[in-house]
């Protein structure tokens, strides 16, 4: 038994806001296009969904207690990439003391928190 894939939901206030943001800012394929929800493609079978957060499961809400996280070995391009369009970015790309790696942190257009990651070292695996 195993998993095939992942897809995060994060639902939302304004929708069609929070998809032109993973769509033209991040530039991840649309998958999945319904009234209620978008699905984007992050890599391989890794997913980010955008719920309607008046009409989905859950609901929208003002508060974001979650961090989503995604690696790259291209941090500095990624910071650039996002200044570019515009993003204000939170953490520029910083060496942190806890795991040998680099993270960057900004926001998307309703508040959720999210990061790139740069594996110095890579913690498991190879």
């Amino acid at each position: 038994m195993e998993i095939d894939g992942t897809i995060t939901f994060f639902y939302y206030d304004d929708l069609t806001r929070a998809t032109e943001f993973y769509e033209n800012i991040m530039g991840f394929e649309k998958v999945i296009d319904i009234k209620l929800a978008k699905v984007f493609r992050v890599h391989g079978d890794s997913h980010v969904g955008l719920v309607d957060g008046h009409t989905g499961y859950l609901k929208w809400s003002e508060s974001k207690p979650v961090m989503l996280s995604w690696f790259s070995d291209d941090i500095d391009g990624w910071h650039m990439h996002l200044k570019e369009k515009g993003v204000e970015i939170e953490q520029p790309p910083e060496k942190q003391s806890y795991l040998e790696m680099r993270t960057l942190l900004f926001r998307d257009p309703e508040g959720y928190l999210l990061e790139v990651m740069q594996w110095l070292k890579k913690p498991y695996g190879q």
